[in-house]
């Protein structure tokens, strides 16, 4: 009998399907697995094994030959090399009676040559139990934000129970390979941290103090399994055996890396020896406290946390407009919600300054303006926002819950009858927002993000679009000057036209050039003219334009890299959907998705002029999509990263 049941399927139709269409289904997180039509035929041949497992994790998309050479040889590839890889495709053609073009009519497998490389083109991508996983993973934390924490739970459940064992385990994994294992067993882990903590909010400590325990000694350095075991024992009874646990991982980590517990896990260990109620499951009855639950006293002016004003500032009047009837208009009821975006560079937060602080009178119990990313670039730990927040509408720390839902209580009992605008900066993940929505019906929350914000509800959306060229040109007149842009007002406008009227780039030139009084402007225009060095140009005290739009590419997945940089070889020249399609050997349907979500990232434009909409990358960003320097040694070493295929 076949271990893999097709996603959405009873397994009673499995075979049916199979001997329908000759379904290929591929198992990788375990040893390989290959079935055809219901037949297991897994492949017994080392390297055919690395083909055949980098053919699936690009599925639908193109694997080059390089990929293929560097995966299988990686340093010493063999003169033979091309040849060979030719040779282990026919041998898997052969295997899964595949055909090497695309089939009309009905949707079949198909091992389709390309320019460069090839492509395991499958019907249902929900084939590969790996793609079932990560899809699983994504609507369990949907459930846990939307706070249905028992459909989380089921979810995470059976996305855990597809894995076999390792991911592709007993294959050789060249470094293409590996980084995929690292990143799926990394996902693994968080899902598993995941369904344990819904399992905490669910109540049931007592049947996860078993697994806590093994995972424990496994991991004898983890902090966050050390701290769930704990809560768990305590709300189980067993204090003497919580505090034990920390014992042991305060013991593990001093013997072993030198260091003391993190803060968190040691403020859990002082709880647990005052029996602090606060430990207790949430709506279970305690005993009564011992002194007052915390309440927050304003013993001081409401915060003002909002930045200073950009005096350079310019244009933006109708998105300044929307953004203030939104939030202050007659038709403003209950908590508003806006959530700001665009492309890297286009001056979200210093829009968002602008705008709220014009409307501070409408909030007089304070503004909260919080950057969600830290000093090292990662996202702040949910709490110690909630714990800058709290501390600014006049809480003590000490008084601040451990439970990061239990500060959010906290801080949404503040907000329930006040008028508070919040700002949230830099989000990259609804995972977080969900505990910083304040409560009140005359409150507000601005979330600004590179990538739409979906899951917020009741959230307006106000993408901002690059400056008009009057405003491009108006901003670097207030840089540059007033009397030199306007002795060259051609090359202005020709300035702001090679910026793609971004205002980091503008800065970027206005900056360079009052630094250098004696240059006209016709001399930028110049050096910027050639594409080679107009990145260069606008990496200028401090505005690094470059590695903004970098960013943003190295968040995108293979597909959608694929088709972004093959849409960015067509020298700015819109293509339709078709057209597109026919350039990267994918589907209409599956290049859509793909440009859809390519949009919202504000990496393509969308033009809707004449019968069907076309697409093209702006010139900015296509440099950085063409760019040499994404694949360089010196791109990993200062990224740390690989270089993105």
């Amino acid at each position: 009998m076949l271990p893999l049941q097709l996603a959405g399927r009873p397994a009673g139709t499995q075979h049916a399907h199979d001997e329908l269409a000759g379904a290929i289904t591929l198992g990788l997180l375990g040893p390989l697995l290959l079935a055809r039509g219901g037949k297991v035929v897994t492949p017994s041949a080392p390297k055919l094994r690395q083909v055949l497992s980098l053919l699936a994790v690009q599925a639908n998309s193109v694997t080059r030959v390089d990929q293929l050479v560097e995966e299988l040889w990686e340093e010493s590839p063999p003169q033979s090399a091309l040849t060979t890889v030719q040779t282990y495709i026919y041998q898997l053609r052969k295997l899964l009676k595949l055909d090497d073009k695309p089939t009309g009519g009905r949707a079949t497998p198909t091992l389709l040559s390309h320019p460069g490389g090839y492509i395991l083109q499958l019907p249902a991508l929900d084939d590969i139990d790996a793609n079932r996983f990560e899809a699983l993973a994504r609507r369990g934390r949907a459930e846990l934000l939307a706070q249905r924490t028992e459909a989380a739970s089921d979810t995470f459940r059976e996305a855990l129970s597809l894995w076999r064992g390792g991911f592709l385990e007993g294959v050789s994994t060249g470094p293409l390979l590996y980084s995929h294992t690292t990143r799926l067993d990394e996902l693994r882990r968080t899902v598993l941290a995941l369904r344990i903590e819904a399992d905490l909010q669910l109540g049931r400590h007592q049947e996860i103090i078993g697994e806590l325990t093994s995972l424990v000694s496994g991991e004898p350095t983890r902090e966050d399994f050390s701290a769930k075991l704990m809560i768990a024992l305590y709300r189980s009874g067993r204090r003497a055996d919580a505090l034990g646990v920390y014992q042991r991982i305060r013991t593990a980590l001093v013997d072993e890396l030198g260091l003391d517990p993190a803060q968190e896990l040691q403020r859990l260990h002082q709880l647990m020896l005052e029996a602090d109620p606060e430990l207790d499951l949430p709506g279970v009855p305690a005993a009564p406290p011992r002194q007052p639950a915390p309440t927050v006293h304003i013993a001081h002016p409401a915060p003002a946390q909002l930045p200073a004003e950009i005096p350079d500032f310019v244009g933006r009047h109708q998105e300044i407009d929307r953004f203030t009837r939104l939030l202050t208009g007659p038709d403003a009821q209950g908590l508003r919600v806006i959530n700001v975006v665009g492309r890297p560079g286009i001056g979200k937060s210093t829009f968002v300054v602008r705008a709220t602080r014009a409307i501070r009178a409408h909030f007089p119990d304070g503004q909260l303006y919080v950057d969600l990313t830290g000093g090292d670039g990662r996202p702040m730990p949910t709490r110690h926002v909630l714990i800058g927040m709290l501390k600014a509408i006049g809480a003590d720390e000490a008084d601040v819950p451990h439970s990061v839902a239990e500060a959010a209580l906290m801080f949404r009992s503040w907000t329930a009858d006040r008028r508070l605008l919040v700002v949230l900066d830099k989000a990259s993940s609804t995972d977080t927002l969900r505990h910083l929505f304040p409560s009140g019906s005359g409150c507000a929350l601005v979330v600004v993000s590179r990538m739409p914000m979906d899951a917020l509800s009741g959230a307006v959306r106000l993408r901002l679009p690059a400056l008009s060229v009057a405003e491009s040109v108006q901003l670097l007149a207030n840089t540059a000057g007033e009397n030199r842009v306007s002795q060259e007002l051609d090359a202005a406008e020709r300035l702001a036209e090679l910026s793609d009227r971004l205002p980091l780039a503008l800065r970027a030139i206005g900056a360079k050039l009052a630094g250098r009084p004696g240059w006209h402007l016709s001399r930028m225009v110049a050096r910027m003219t050639d594409e080679r060095n107009r990145m260069n140009e606008l990496s200028y005290a401090g505005f690094d334009v470059f590695g903004r739009l970098a960013e943003a590419y190295q968040t995108l997945s293979a597909r959608q890299r694929w088709v972004f940089r093959r849409l960015a070889a067509a020298d700015g020249e819109p293509l339709t959907t078709e057209e597109i399609a026919e350039r990267v050997s994918m589907s209409p349907s599956a290049v859509q998705t793909v440009l859809d979500e390519l949009v919202d990232a504000d990496l393509v434009e969308e033009l809707l002029e004449g019968d069907e909409p076309r697409h093209h990358v702006p010139a900015l960003i296509r440099l950085v999509g063409l760019s040499g320097m994404l694949g360089s040694s010196w791109w990993r070493n200062t990224t740390g990263q690989r270089s993105p295929g």
